[in-house]
């Protein structure tokens, strides 16, 4: 079983996969299976398509488009208009809103089976939030038209496909009154201490404990994520290095104790 996906960059641009088999029109030939894993399912239990079956899959999948977007590439902007949603299959994005004043804060870090763009794809209005990959991500589109056509031609399909978001975003609403009450009640060591828990996984090196962020982010950019300053950034991470708690190493955060860390985190 094959479907087509046309795969561009952000200019429009297809884009060549090595060793990915491609069309005469430069289409990449997906076969199912790449998305339709484990008996004919996604894989991922968090993922949109985790729930449906191999028929409705290939149903959305039909109308979608695959985009890779390179490393700093804003995919949407607040206050621009677009009718289309993305699925992230790799790499990760930040999601930030930018003030009268200009001061950037960002909610969230998305990553495999993320989503985004769902409001402005079902409503019509205006990005609420900016959307920039961290690193070079590959993406699935799924336009407001390829959604009407599921309405239209697979009602069932849709319904349940958008069954589906409704659940992820109460989960969403959740996290925005966490975040929302870390930067009332936790100071930044708090936060950022439970960021870089959240965001780590476990290191590939011989200590068994050691973590280390998986992303790699500037200090500004885990400011805004933890609604700090570079500099109260920058203060705290050299504190806990100098403590032994943190490694620094060309811009990548090894996690070296995060139990303290954690007792950090939970220090109101």
């Amino acid at each position: 079983m094959q479907f087509l996906l046309n795969v561009l960059d952000y200019n429009n641009n297809v884009v060549k996969f090595n060793n990915a088999p491609m069309n005469v029109n430069g289409n990449i030939i997906i076969e199912a299976g790449f998305f339709l894993e484990n008996g004919g399912r996604v894989q991922s239990s968090n993922s949109l398509f985790s729930g449906l079956s191999e028929q409705d899959q290939i149903y959305i999948l039909d109308q979608c488009t695959r985009r890779m977007a390179v490393r700093r590439s804003v995919i949407v902007r607040q206050g621009s208009e677009g009718r289309d949603m993305f699925i992230v299959l790799s790499g990760s994005l930040k999601v930030s809103v930018v003030s009268g004043s200009g001061k950037e804060i960002s909610f969230v870090v998305l990553r495999k089976d993320d989503y985004f763009g769902e409001l402005s794809m079902i409503d019509g209005r205006p990005r609420s939030a900016t959307v920039s990959a961290l690193e070079d991500s590959d993406l699935l589109v799924l336009g407001h038209s390829g959604y009407e056509h599921l309405l239209q031609q697979h009602p069932h399909t849709a319904t349940k496909f958008l069954t589906y978001m409704l659940k992820t975003l109460s989960n969403r609403l959740r996290a925005t009154d966490e975040l929302y009450q870390d930067s009332v009640f936790l100071d930044v060591s708090a936060r950022l201490a439970k960021f870089l828990l959240s965001a780590s996984i476990k290191d590939n090196g011989p200590d068994p404990i050691q973590k280390r962020l998986d992303i790699r982010l500037s200090q500004y950019e885990l400011g805004t994520l933890v609604n700090a300053s570079r500099e109260s950034v920058n203060k705290q991470l050299r504190n806990w290095e100098n403590r032994g708690i943190v490694e620094i190493d060309n811009g990548k955060i090894i996690l070296l104790n995060p139990d303290l860390l954690q007792k950090e985190a939970e220090r109101l």
